[in-house]
């Protein structure tokens, strides 16, 4: 790590390499042969990457790489827990929905995702993650990496845009 700090592109090149090994080993033998490990192998070696300059050569290597990759899994396996509870979530949102005895043309024609898919990506992804799922503006927010405010600014013209063409469909 030295040598790759002072500039030896070889070197680090090297390091990377043999870190590659040692973190996907590292994370098989805690965590099992799991298909989030790669992407955990390749989050930590970004870091890695950015943080090579906090390495302080008096200091044990290995406490530092560790504490990277500790951090990593942990920022991984939170990610994994919160893509799973999302998709479950959606899958039993739709599965009541779909079994409604009553539907409207117009919530059918929501569930066959006519009405969504005209409407543009970013009003979709909110109202799908608010009026459909159930998150909160906050959670949304927090999830797409945006303002509550420009969530509550996105839905609002999502169902205008949805009341449009409705409207549309009717004359």
């Amino acid at each position: 790590m030295v040598s790759a700090q002072a500039g030896n592109e070889i070197d680090y090149r090297q390091l990377l390499t043999e870190l590659t090994d040692v973190i996907y080993n590292f994370l098989r033998s805690r965590f099992g042969n799991h298909h989030f490990i790669e992407d955990c192998v390749q989050e930590t070696l970004i870091a890695i990457h950015q943080a090579r300059h906090t390495y302080n050569s008096n200091r044990p290597f290995r406490p530092w790489l560790f504490a990277i990759v500790r951090h990593k899994a942990i920022d991984t396996l939170r990610k994994q827990n919160t893509r799973e509870k999302i998709t479950s979530q959606y899958k039993g949102q739709q599965e009541v929905l779909s079994q409604a005895n009553q539907q409207s043309e117009v919530e059918s024609e929501i569930l066959k995702g006519r009405l969504l898919d005209a409407l543009p990506t970013e009003y979709r992804e909110v109202l799908v993650l608010t009026k459909i799922i159930g998150f909160s503006v906050a959670e949304t927010a927090e999830k797409l990496g945006i303002s509550s405010s420009l969530v509550k600014v996105r839905v609002h013209r999502a169902i205008r845009k949805l009341s449009r063409l409705m409207e549309a469909d009717k004359l």
